[in-house]
């Protein structure tokens, strides 16, 4: 039986990856860093993941499963040389200390089977970073000849996920899962996965993420970032208020002039299919707070929003749209997010044009830092604002 290791075991990892592969048949390995995540596990021998399909809800208890913390003693060694695909659901800034831990066992699996081929997944909305990924897992190989090995026997693969998964808690043995739309995933890989549902390869995979991050996570960090401003909980409460609805579709509009006007050759069809997701059998309304986790990376240069208003300068479109689901974004706060504490405390220690151009990644005098800070401005938002809405 194929085996699967599962680096990062919080919500995505169990209520997507783990899921997933278990209806396939895999023997699944769960390894990460917390230790609450895998004494979890550990002490209950299962999780549940309650999936909604278009058809149908699905209570699916996943059992078969080993799930180890990256400790000293390297326990999940003889699980990773068993396995043949690494899926990695990770923020970016987790790759780097992945890349050092498993150095080793790279290492360990080109001297006990140097014939072998691996793929390595990662689930990630930033996009342009695969060849950065490579650097940290092949940079931490100590030995040249593993290096060569890693170079033409391990296959680092990017992704576009197109599920929302959530829980209470990262540690959460109790998770839900959306079921309507296939990760896509970058072409060529070295290991079959035909047998997975919901694994779908593609190539021109790295346009089509700059495409999904735009035209999807573009308007719903809107409607999340406009949404708590409004005092809503659930991206579908916030959907429905017309205000929202009207600045959402703005975003949205533009985003598809700006896209096609950058990729002529998807047409209108492909790019409809592409952010097309079917709609869930009774499903849990998503959260704000998940939607809108991490705002600095959300809002940051080439991102979500920021991407599609470089675009938009480029083509000669108007970005206010933009602008303001930005200042939105700004005005976000939930105090259990580091990222939207560390905006609050610099709006009121540097300001707001210094923190917007920070965060945005331009320089204060440029047009769209200004245009934030007029529409941050004039829609009257303000830290204790921002904080006087958690919590309503």
């Amino acid at each position: 039986m194929k085996r699967v290791l599962i680096v990062g075991a919080g919500r995505l990892g169990k209520g997507f990856v783990g899921e997933t592969f278990d209806n396939a048949g895999w023997n699944i390995t769960f390894l990460d860093k917390d230790p609450r995540v895998i004494d979890e596990l550990n002490k209950h021998h299962k999780y549940t993941v309650q999936v909604f399909r278009t058809d149908d809800i699905i209570m699916h208890d996943v059992t078969n499963f080993n799930a180890f913390l990256t400790d000293d003693n390297y326990s999940v060694m003889d699980d990773f040389l068993d396995a043949s695909v690494i899926m990695c659901p990770l923020y970016p800034e987790d790759f780097p200390e992945s890349g050092k831990y498993l150095a080793k066992c790279f290492e360990q699996q080109y001297i006990v089977n140097p014939d072998k081929k691996m793929t390595l997944i990662c689930l990630t909305n930033k996009n342009h970073i695969i060849k950065d990924i490579e650097g940290y897992y092949r940079d931490a190989i100590s030995s040249s000849e593993a290096r060569a090995w890693f170079d033409t026997h391990v296959a680092i693969r990017d992704s576009i996920v197109r599920r929302s998964t959530d829980a209470e808690t990262n540690y959460a043995t109790d998770i839900d899962s959306t079921a309507v739309a296939s990760l896509l995933i970058q072409t060529p890989l070295y290991n079959d996965i035909s047998d997975v549902e919901w694994l779908e390869p593609r190539e021109h995979l790295e346009m089509l993420k700059d495409i999904k991050v735009f035209t999807i996570n573009g308007p719903h960090a809107t409607t999340a970032y406009f949404g708590f401003l409004k005092g809503y909980k659930t991206i579908p409460d916030a959907s429905a208020d017309p205000e929202i609805a009207a600045l959402v579709n703005a975003v949205h509009d533009v985003t598809i002039k700006a896209v096609m006007l950058e990729y002529p050759q998807i047409t209108r069809e492909a790019l409809t299919d592409l952010e097309y997701l079917p709609k869930a059998k009774n499903e849990l309304p998503d959260s704000i707070h998940r939607v809108a986790w991490d705002p600095i990376r959300k809002l940051a240069n080439r991102d979500r929003l920021m991407g599609v208003a470089h675009l938009c300068l480029k083509f000669g479109l108007d970005y206010t749209p933009i602008a303001k689901a930005i200042a939105c974004g700004l005005a976000y706060y939930a105090p259990d997010d580091k990222a939207s504490v560390t905006i609050q405390q610099s709006l009121q220690s540097q300001g707001l044009l210094a923190t917007a151009a920070t965060i945005i990644g331009l320089a204060e005098d440029h047009e769209i830092t200004r245009c934030v800070a007029k529409h941050y401005t004039d829609a009257g938002y303000s830290i204790q604002q921002s904080v006087s809405h958690y919590g309503k």
